[in-house]
């Protein structure tokens, strides 16, 4: 499973990535909404996460972008942000494919999320040591 990971906190990104990739996940990294785009544009991608305020492109209008695409109109899309208080009312979310997130959730409950979007129901059934 692909996953775009897209945040301009070197520190954040490297995090998620390290958490996801121990998870069994191939992570694609960008440091703002444009190299996101990039990589949606040339990768095959499951899953996106994504801050919110970034420079060049924020993450509202990867979002936009990406549901402009065909193979991404459906993808699970995971904005985390640290302005979820200021953000929260701000962008309409589709219950059935995007999400919100404080960006103090840990790691690993970010992993849980993911393997529950992913694997649905049967990502109880696997744990994880």
């Amino acid at each position: 499973m692909d996953i775009l990971l897209v945040d301009d906190n070197a520190d954040y990104l490297h995090l998620m990535k390290d958490a996801l990739f121990g998870a069994g996940y191939t992570v694609h990294t960008a440091t703002d909404g444009v190299e996101g785009c990039d990589l949606l544009s040339t990768e095959e991608i499951d899953l996106i996460i994504s801050d919110i305020r970034m420079p060049r492109l924020d993450g509202i209008k990867l979002h936009a972008f990406a549901r402009e695409m065909d193979r991404y109109k459906r993808t699970k899309f995971i904005f985390v942000s640290g302005y979820k208080d200021v953000y929260a009312n701000m962008i309409k979310l589709d219950p059935e494919t995007d999400y919100f997130l404080d960006k103090t959730t840990p790691a690993d409950k970010i992993v849980e999320l993911v393997d529950k979007l992913v694997f649905g129901k049967f990502s109880t059934q696997w744990g994880r040591d």
